[in-house]
């Protein structure tokens, strides 16, 4: 909450737009890690998770932004263990910050 009080301190009502564009994006991008660890294509991970750590920690999802982050990192090594079961985690973290969002937009 405290990285939304000051977005919306320095942005004004205009923070909600980036509430929604994460809401619009992220499933995009959580399908992609999807798509990427069914097929067992590691290398397909780091892009969709750099992205989803990045634009989580923007709006102060950090839990969400730290699974991401593993993703990533262990994607880029090479060396990410059941990748689909760390896409599993990052949905369930996707979920909850989804719904904190919605409160707020609602």
């Amino acid at each position: 909450m405290e990285v939304l009080e000051e977005l919306e301190a320095v942005m004004g009502g205009d923070y909600v737009s980036l509430i929604q564009l994460f809401l619009e994006d992220a499933p995009k991008q959580i399908q992609q890690l999807e798509q990427a660890a069914a097929e067992n294509n590691i290398h397909g991970m780091i892009a969709p998770a750099h992205t989803l750590k990045s634009s989580s920690a923007n709006l102060g999802a950090l839990a969400l932004s730290a699974i991401a982050k593993r993703i990533e990192i262990g994607a880029r090594g090479n060396v990410l263990n059941r990748p689909t079961v760390a896409v599993l985690m990052l949905e369930a973290e996707y979920k909850k910050a989804q719904a904190a969002f919605q409160k707020i937009l609602a």
